[in-house]
């Protein structure tokens, strides 16, 4: 089964959280996703367009990049980012998310085993700037 993850990135968000959640997605999993489907909402500051382009030279094809020219919200973002996965799943992630490094296997795992559920969640921790819960 393949997986994929749908991101959306929008100008005022941290570039270090957009670092550390793609790090928990790609470096961090036991089971890493076919692909991550980045939907970059209008245009960004350059320490968010550094950190994409760094994650752009890391897994090239594997990232797949959707710029949108202007901000349309997040919704909609979500939605162009849809209609371009091909994956059996779709794992949702906020650009400020940390992903358990089990997240996907366990999580495929289950899907794999109920044909009968179509959408699977997870508990959530709250942190701040310094990880304190």
């Amino acid at each position: 089964m393949s997986i994929s993850v749908l991101m959306a990135v929008y100008r005022s968000e941290k570039a270090e959280y957009l670092q550390r959640a793609l790090t928990s997605v790609w470096d961090d999993q036991s089971l890493t996703p076919d692909e991550i489907v980045l939907v970059q909402d209008g245009p960004v500051g350059d320490e968010l367009s550094a950190v994409i382009a760094e994650w752009q030279q890391k897994l090239g094809d594997k990232l797949n990049l959707i710029v949108n020219e202007s901000n349309i919200g997040l919704t909609k973002s979500l939605n162009k980012g849809i209609a371009c996965i091909v994956s059996d799943f779709i794992a949702r992630m906020d650009s400020d998310d940390v992903s358990h490094p089990l997240r996907f296997e366990r999580q495929v795992a289950y899907l794999e085993q109920h044909d009968d559920v179509d959408i699977v969640g997870g508990a959530l921790q709250e942190f701040d700037d310094e990880n304190e819960c």
